[in-house]
């Protein structure tokens, strides 16, 4: 069997992760002086050989005083201290009460606001600013002490270790595996120049937490601070993950005037004391294996810290070193529960009950013995085996991008807008663009994502699925499927050099039917509930293909581009072969490069091999298409055809919510488009005009429309259109009063209606009725009609 997954991961962090915690770096660490963060009050890391260490070390075997020995000592802040603790939760009580004018003018406005409106007298307000004042202090210090951390002690710390550790190889009996030069290297880059190291990871599971803290701890590096959703803040387990570092937020502030502000102190404090911090920077988990659009809160909060250190303050050494994190799993922790809210369920919310069931029921079961004799029965054999109960799990792999420092990014910005002044005379509104920023970020998590064989594996059998239109074939006949979709993937990873995954493409087409066959049958039943093999048969069946959709997915970011220009070709062949030409192309393009602006990560996007015209000499090169004097035509229809199905159910999604928007339109008796403010307040006033966000998913999910793939009703891709047509002004999103619910308005319901019958016809029956000049420039009309402005900070 093929075994590629560790042609660039060396290191499995779970190995001896007990018996010998810390794991050495390419390079020896420097020990000449006491310490290499120049800070006021930094302690040494306290020696302790108590009781608890003998225990652990006599009974357990566990080396309990080598854990976390030497990560702050000498090379960062030693922060697991009571006089850290007392340091940190001085300045956030001397900042609300002394230090911060802002919640003084806050104070003031308010009063103000009192005494305009004959609430107060003027003689009152020296009273009335310190009642108000004192207030707003007691109830932050208040919600600081839920919130913050707290950085319990070291011993708390290695216990935590040990816990986690001993579930996380129950858990991943085949490992989290890294890169030890990447993380050698990226030392070597922060003692060069010590500063706060701002972790951004992909979010798909909650485990992603825990992952880089083990990294952490076990390369030496200094824990880091962690945004977290305020939904973990639990009965216990809060208080665990704050004592770690965790720093709980709310999902939206609902205009609570100074909670940004006291973050942001509590933030500065962190970096300033060149702590390590985290940000998941989709803000929220990707349910479907796919990049999210990036949030923009946290990174306007750290690049404010740095105009203000560096501007304000003239701390002109203050830096961040901004590290990209891909993390990839065979399988994710939460796929069932995922599957179940991409198909409609609501979202369970986290518990401290559920959170122990989980951890207890991980300890006393053994996912690597379930398939050590697989298949074993003459049941297994034929394909009846039920993986409904089983724990599955396989590798997650932890690849670090480019790293770079906010300030070479500013700089580089500044470059890049000087030039734009000079031609076109426009001064930007801001020194950091954001959105930029963070598209830096994502693209650069997507170009490093590895890809595990059994992405492979279901990206092939999905577009088998939808090409050939059956549930169930031989294994067999997967394999030209297989081999088309790694030729295409290896041939994308050269041209964006990132040779990990060529290792691991051209591995997969050097080995034999045979070989790829095998692995199949290995993989299949180990990562899918409903994905079945039978044995005697050597048949693979799909009984439900929305399992395959994660594994689409970590794949469809290298494709997506050239996916649209099959997707496009296909759609200008069907209709009339002799308008595939240049001016179509590039017009259908931009029109579904809009649409799924909301899906992939589009935007400043500086990969030549992304460009139009480099794709479509790329799939003449490769002989997919050919060009005439005047058009394109397909030359392999196989190929052209399954990677147009990779858009396809993007398409689908956006023709099933606009349809049932207008459907629902037709039903509510009010057609007004103004919202009243005692509306916005009573819930049911409102509801009976205008349907909410949360019902239109319900009607789409639970309605029997006629769609050919079952992930174009999955929640994320409806949000997306959702989202997209509010951008555009064709519908109007908007929240009640309370921010708790989101109501649907139709904007402009002719448009709508044009977009749902282009779509349609272009999907369903493309002619050259539909794809004609004026109808493709009324459609680039309504895109270029977005009301999306370039997201810049307001600093």
């Amino acid at each position: 069997m093929l075994d590629i997954s560790n042609s660039d991961f060396d290191v499995n962090i779970l190995d001896g992760a007990l018996s010998n915690p810390t794991i050495s770096l390419t390079f020896p660490l420097p020990t000449d002086k006491d310490t290499y963060v120049e800070l006021e009050g930094n302690e040494k890391l306290s020696k302790s050989f108590g009781i608890l260490n003998n225990f652990f070390r006599f009974f357990t075997g566990v080396k309990f005083d080598d854990i976390y020995k030497n990560n702050e000592y000498h090379y960062s802040i030693n922060k697991y201290t009571p006089e850290f603790n007392k340091k940190m939760n001085d300045y956030m009580n001397e900042m609300l009460s002394e230090k911060d004018e802002k919640l003084n003018e806050l104070v003031y406005s308010l009063i103000d606001q009192e005494l305009k409106l004959n609430l107060i007298k003027a003689k009152d307000l020296p009273a009335r600013f310190k009642e108000v004042k004192e207030f707003m202090v007691k109830y932050y210090q208040l919600e600081n002490s839920k919130t913050m951390p707290s950085f319990k002690s070291h011993h708390f710390l290695r216990i935590c270790y040990v816990t986690i550790m001993t579930i996380m190889r129950k858990m991943f009996p085949k490992g989290i595996w890294c890169n030890k030069t990447q993380m050698s290297e990226l030392y070597a880059k922060y003692l060069k120049d010590p500063m706060s190291i701002i972790f951004f990871p992909n979010h798909q599971s909650h485990i992603d937490y825990i992952i880089l803290h083990l990294v952490c701890v076990r390369f030496q590096f200094s824990t880091p601070t962690v945004i977290a959703g305020e939904n973990l803040n639990v009965a216990v387990f809060g208080t665990f993950l704050r004592n770690l570092g965790a720093i709980f937020i709310k999902r939206s502030f609902n205009n609570e005037l100074y909670t940004e502000r006291n973050l942001t102190n509590l933030i500065e404090f962190i970096l300033l004391n060149k702590i390590n911090f985290e940000v998941f920077i989709e803000g929220t988990r990707s349910r479907d294996g796919k990049l999210l659009l990036p949030k923009y809160g946290i990174l306007k909060y750290l690049c404010g810290i740095y105009l203000k250190q560096r501007e304000v303050e003239k701390n002109e050494k203050f830096d961040m070193l901004f590290q990209p994190i891909s993390i990839t799993y065979e399988r994710i922790y939460e796929a069932d529960g995922y599957l179940d809210e991409l198909l409609g369920s609501d979202k369970k919310q986290e518990s401290m009950t559920n959170i122990l069931k989980n951890g207890v029921s991980t300890l006393f079961s053994n996912p690597e013995n379930d398939f050590k004799n697989f298949p074993s029965t003459k049941k297994h054999k034929e394909g009846k085996y039920d993986n409904s109960t089983r724990m599955l799990s396989g590798k997650i792999f932890v690849k670090l991008g480019d790293s770079f420092t906010l300030s070479s990014f500013i700089e580089e910005q500044r470059d890049t807008e000087a030039h734009l002044i000079e031609s076109f005379g426009e001064e930007p509104d801001s020194p950091v663009n954001l959105k930029r920023l963070g598209f830096k970020i994502l693209h650069e998590i997507n170009r490093v994502a590895y890809l595990p064989e059994i992405s492979v594996i279901g990206t092939a059998l999905q577009a088998y699925y939808y090409y050939y239109e059956t549930n169930e074939f031989a294994i067999s006949d997967l394999v030209s499927s297989m081999r088309l979709i790694i030729e295409v993937l290896k041939r994308q990873e050269e041209l964006d050099h990132i040779n990990t995954n060529v290792k691991l493409m051209d591995g997969l087409l050097r080995s034999s039917d045979e070989d790829l066959i095998a692995m199949v049958k290995d993989q299949v039943p180990q990562f899918f509930r409903f994905i079945k093999i039978n044995f005697n048969k050597n048949t693979i069946k799909i009984e439900n293909s929305v399992e395959l959709l994660y594994y689409k997915n970590l794949t469809i970011h290298l494709v997506i581009h050239k996916s649209l220009v099959c997707f496009i070709i296909s759609l200008l062949s069907q209709a009339n072969p002799n308008i595939a030409t240049d001016a179509y192309i590039r017009s259908l393009y931009y029109i579904f490069t809009g649409f799924l602006k909301n899906e992939f990560l589009f935007d400043y996007d500086y990969n030549k091999s992304n460009d139009l015209s480099n794709i479509l000499n790329d799939l003449a090169q490769c002989g997919t298409i050919t060009r005439t004097s005047t058009h394109y035509e397909i030359v392999d229809h196989l190929h052209v055809t399954v990677f147009a199905e990779v858009v396809k159910p993007f398409i689908e999604s956006y023709m099933i919510c606009i349809g049932t928007i207008n459907t629902i339109d037709n039903q509510y008796k009010k057609k007004q488009t103004h919202i009243t403010d005692e509306q916005l307040i009573n819930d049911d006033l409102i509801s009976k005009d205008f349907p909410t966000t949360k019902s239109l998913l319900r009607i789409i999910q639970s309605s029997k429309f006629q769609q050919k793939h079952i992930e174009s009703i999955n929640k994320q891709y409806l949000l997306s259109c959702l989202f997209y047509l509010d951008n555009l002004r064709l519908i109007r999103i908007f929240k009640n009063k309370a921010k708790t619910r989101a109501f649907v308005v139709t904007q402009r319901p002719k448009d709508l209606k044009f977009i749902l019958q282009l779509l349609d016809s272009l999907l369903n029956n493309p002619s050259s009725e539909v794809l004609n000049d004026t109808n493709l420039l009324y459609m680039t009309d309504i895109i270029d009609k977005s009301f999306e402005r370039t997201l810049k900070a307001k600093l």
